[in-house]
C-alpha cells in the first residue's frame, strides 16, 4: 500500500508578543573585547562589532562548573555609542537578544540592547 502524505500543518502565529513562545533575552556580564572602529549603516546610524569575553561558575546536575567563553556581539545607533564610549577592557553587563548577524548571513550574534559598567 501506499503512503497517504499528511496535510501540511497549518501554524497560527501567537498575536501576543510578551507570550514566552515569542521570549528571546539575553541578559551576560563580561569584558569587552575585540572592539572594532565603529562603521555607519547606509541611514548613518552607528554600528559597533565587538566580542564579549565571559567567565562564570554555574551549578549544573548538582556540580559546580567554571564557564568560559567568548561570543561576537553588536551594537546599533544609542546603543552602539555608548558601547564606544565604555570601551574595550570594560566589564559591562549586557541585555539583548540572539538573531542572525544580518540577513544574509547564519552566523548568530548577541544584538545589544542595553548596557551598563558593574
Amino acid at each position: 500500500m501506499a503512503k497517504v502524505p499528511e496535510p501540511p500543518r497549518k501554524v497560527i502565529p501567537n498575536p501576543d508578543p510578551e507570550s514566552s513562545i515569542n521570549r528571546n533575552q539575553v541578559i551576560i556580564s563580561g569584558i569587552i573585547t575585540d572592539l572594532a572602529s565603529p562603521r555607519y549603516t547606509p541611514a548613518g546610524l552607528m554600528i559597533a562589532e565587538f566580542k564579549l569575553s565571559h567567565c562564570s561558575n554555574q551549578q549544573e546536575a548538582g556540580i559546580q562548573r567554571r564557564i568560559e567563553f567568548e561570543f561576537e556581539a553588536i551594537a546599533i545607533a544609542e546603543t552602539a555609542e555608548k558601547i564606544i564610549c565604555i570601551g574595550s577592557g570594560s566589564n559591562v553587563e549586557i541585555t539583548g537578544f540572539i538573531a542572525k548577524k544580518n540577513r544574509l548571513s547564519n552566523r548568530l550574534v548577541l544584538h545589544v540592547r542595553n548596557t551598563r559598567i558593574i
